[in-house]
Order: structure tokens, then sequence, then C-alpha cells
């Protein structure tokens, strides 16, 4: 029996991204941080499959955590909890785009003087059995300590992440955009050139950002006479910024991390796999 501190942060969401974060994250995948889960799962070909959940209980742990014992109140343990979290939503994330994003529910620790706990809140979200995507392919497991973190010492990357596993938005995809435009000394509209998208994709997304109904604009600064099917949609839009991101984070942090894109039907703007140049 050791004596040294410990905290173990619960987390919870759908189990198949609960059983995806801990086989991306075992004991020794990241430094100060990793996930364990009593969610059983199998391999199903490249993927990964949960077979028992009736145990979910999955938390994550090691030295990043510690820093929780220390909180003082509530409040801003819930928020260091986000920050421990957001690289390790935000690689799987860009590992896996049907993955979402799990959320801290309780904390309980352990140092030398004492033990303690704290209770965030439950999470709801009901379960939605698929395919893991996570841990498909060998690169995914080598290029994670470079990319997390990469995320942890930039918060503009671990937003990226999170915010293409959230509410697609025309509003926040174009701030998102401009912002990592910004941070390689480009603007928007130079993305292409920069590297960082392909012209067909980025102008149209941006006169989908600009023209849509429900768009970044008013009607007063949109378009009226451009048909709206004619447009990217959301979903388009999504798969579009998750390249961004991927092509982002390739140059920041080396090597070409696998890519997989967004569920759907046939995207246009040269975005499908079929479409494109891997």
């Amino acid at each position: 029996m050791t004596d040294e501190p410990w905290a173990k942060l619960f987390v919870d969401g759908d189990v198949d991204d609960l059983y995806g974060l801990a086989i991306l994250f075992p004991e020794g995948a990241y430094p100060g941080a990793h996930v364990a889960t009593s969610i059983v799962g199998v391999k199903d070909g490249v993927f990964d499959r949960v077979q028992d959940a009736q145990v979910r209980e999955t938390y994550v742990t090691g030295d990043d955590c510690l820093a929780l014992i220390e909180a003082r109140g509530m409040d801003e343990a819930s928020w260091m909890a986000r920050e421990i979290l957001a690289p390790l939503n935000g690689y799987a994330t860009l590992a896996d785009s049907n993955f979402k994003p799990v959320v801290a529910t309780s904390l309980t620790w352990k140092n030398r003087t004492g033990s303690g706990g704290t209770i965030f809140g439950p999470d709801k979200r009901p379960p939605k059995p698929r395919l893991i995507a996570t841990n498909r392919h060998p690169l995914l497991s080598e290029l994670l300590p470079s990319r997390v973190a990469f995320m942890s010492d930039n918060p503009l990357a671990a937003y990226a992440a999170s915010a293409i596993a959230g509410t697609p938005s025309w509003a926040d995809y174009y701030r998102l955009l401009e912002d990592i435009a910004g941070y390689r000394g480009t603007s928007l509209d130079k993305l292409a050139e920069a590297g960082l998208a392909d012209r067909p994709a980025l102008n149209a997304f941006k006169s989908a950002a600009n023209n849509r109904a429900f768009g970044r604009h008013g009607t007063s600064k949109r378009d009226t006479s451009i048909a709206q099917e004619s447009l990217m949609t959301l979903l388009e839009a999504r798969e579009f910024v998750r390249r961004v991101v991927w092509a982002w984070l390739n140059l920041e942090c080396g090597g070409r991390m696998p890519r997989d894109r967004v569920d759907g039907g046939l995207l246009r703007f040269g975005l499908d796999p079929k479409e494109q140049m891997q």
C-alpha cells in the first residue's frame, strides 16, 4: 500500500466515448494523465466495440490530477477539471469524428493528511452504440504525446478540438478559423496559401458562413439571391473545419495524423474522400 497522494477525476458520457478515451489513453500513453474504465470492449477489425457496459465507472488519474486537491472550492475544481479534460477530449475528437467529449462528474482524492471528494453533477446523454475509431491506427498512439502537449500549452488548440466536437455554428467556426489564421500570422482569406485549406472548400465555407439563412450575418448583409441549397451545409462546414485543425496541428506538431470524416451522405466542395487526395 502506498502513501503517495492520488486523485481520481470521474467522467461520464456515451459508453463508446468513455471506452474510446480509455483505450486511447492507457497508463503510459501520455505523461501526467491516463484513463481507467470498468467498461469491457473487444476488437472489431481495426476498430473497437463495447462488449459490456453494465459497470461504466471511468476516471482520469495521474500527476496532472493532483492539482485538483488544492482547489479552493467546487467552482475552481470544476474549472480545473475542464482544463485537464480539454486536451484529452481534444485529441480523441481529432482521432474520431464521432467522439463526443466526456464531462467530469466527481472527484475523489487522498494525500498524507486526509482525503476528500467533490461532486460536479451527472451527465444524462443517452448511449448511442457505434464502432469506436479512436484507436484504429498505430499512428494515433505515436502522435498522441506531441498533440496533447500542444493542446495543454495552447488554449486555442484545445478550444479548436472542442469546437468541432460541439454543436456546429457558423459564427463559432468562422471565429476559430480567424484565430488559427492569426496564430499562423495570416488571415482567414489566405488559409489556402498557408497550406491549411483547399481553396474551393475555403471559398464555399466563406460564402455559406456569410449567406446562409442562419449564418453569422443578419439579412442586411446576406446576398439573398444565392440559392440556399447551393451553399455549404453545417455538416460540410464541420468536416472542412476539422480538416483545417488537422492540417494546423500537423504543421505545429509534425507528422501526419490519420484522418476520418464526419458521418453523413456525400460531401461536396472536394470534402468527400472519394473526391480528394489524401
